[in-house]
């Protein structure tokens, strides 16, 4: 015969197996057994993967109000430059530099890219390039938003400005602050190339003004026709924007390459180009120079279908 189970047995044998399932989803996550693209954020940690969006691969533009701010919001301020963050594989010059001066960063789609001013943990600081591609969100590299160098400045970022088309000291729609960052495991814990890729969603809502970027994603390596990447480099003058078009030059699933002049402070520019009824369209976020193998020149995060799907979830991100 078998004994009544108390239900405080019950209620213990319960809790046993839930701590267990707790503890061997920790354990597969140290293990890196999550999916690299799992999305997670310095408020509320890992999230859920975000449902496939199959019946979409591109998310349109959008060319803003283009208000300016108001005079007195408009100079970036005292101590708001800085040098620009490196990754493990530095942005790259090749050859002859011919990158050029983008002077009209109040035009669309300019004043939908951004100087990002980073500060670590430690208050150390950095700079990158972000582009908006919505309301509240900021495309970035990874390594812009989470630092998985060993040491003080590890973790999330402390804080970030983003100044949508800044130009050197002049900052026309003033700055606006970081309210909640995004990356993925395969960044955060394990500082993977292929999933070096973040967002930031903001506490002003700049991209009403300054408008969005299309992104999108595509299963072809097909990629015909120039591409631009364009931002904030930190061998030009202070906080200055440049430019430079070219074709891609190699495909791989995660990353797009290409002969187009970087250099430190342009991770997280946009790759884009104009797609017919679309828009201004995202295809990488730039990341690293041509010390990444295979080397086929200076390369971008590609946007893959879990990279969009998660672009997507992030855009949809309640706020506050």
């Amino acid at each position: 015969m078998f004994k009544k189970l108390s239900p405080a047995l019950i209620v213990a044998s319960v809790l046993v197996l839930v701590l267990s399932s707790f503890m061997f989803s920790m354990v597969s996550a140290q293990d890196g057994t999550l999916d690299p693209n799992t999305p997670v954020s310095n408020v509320g940690g890992v999230l859920p993967m975000p449902e496939a969006a199959t019946d979409m691969s591109v998310a349109a533009a959008f060319k803003g109000a283009g208000r300016l701010a108001p005079q007195s919001a408009r100079l970036a301020g005292p101590n708001s430059v800085a040098a620009p963050i490196e990754s493990a594989h530095p942005e790259s010059v090749i050859g002859v530099d011919s990158r050029v001066q983008v002077t009209g960063t109040t035009t669309y789609p300019n004043r939908a890219i951004a100087y990002l001013y980073v500060t670590w943990a430690n208050n150390a600081t950095g700079s990158c390039t972000g582009w908006f591609n919505g309301p509240r969100t900021v495309v970035t590299a990874g390594h812009c938003v989470y630092n998985t160098d060993a040491g003080a400045a590890h973790g999330w970022a402390k804080s970030i400005r983003v100044y949508a088309g800044r130009n050197g000291v002049s900052s026309p729609y003033g700055y606006t602050t970081a309210h909640k960052l995004f990356s993925v495991t395969g960044w955060t814990g394990h500082a993977y190339t292929a999933n070096d890729y973040g967002v930031i969603q903001t506490n002003a809502a700049t991209g009403n003004t300054v408008g969005w970027f299309g992104y999108a994603w595509q299963a072809s390596n097909t990629f015909s026709g120039y591409h631009t990447v364009r931002g904030y480099p930190g061998d030009k003058p202070s906080a200055t924007m440049w430019t430079m078009s070219g074709p891609i030059t190699g495909v791989t699933a995660t990353r797009l390459w290409y002969n187009m002049d970087t250099f430190g402070g342009q991770s997280g520019s946009p790759l884009y180009k104009y797609l017919s009824g679309n828009g201004y369209t995202g295809y990488g976020i730039h990341t690293y120079g041509t010390s990444v193998s295979p080397n086929f020149g200076n390369s971008a995060t590609r946007i893959t279908q879990a990279v969009f799907n998660n672009f997507a979830a992030w855009k949809a991100s309640p706020y506050p």
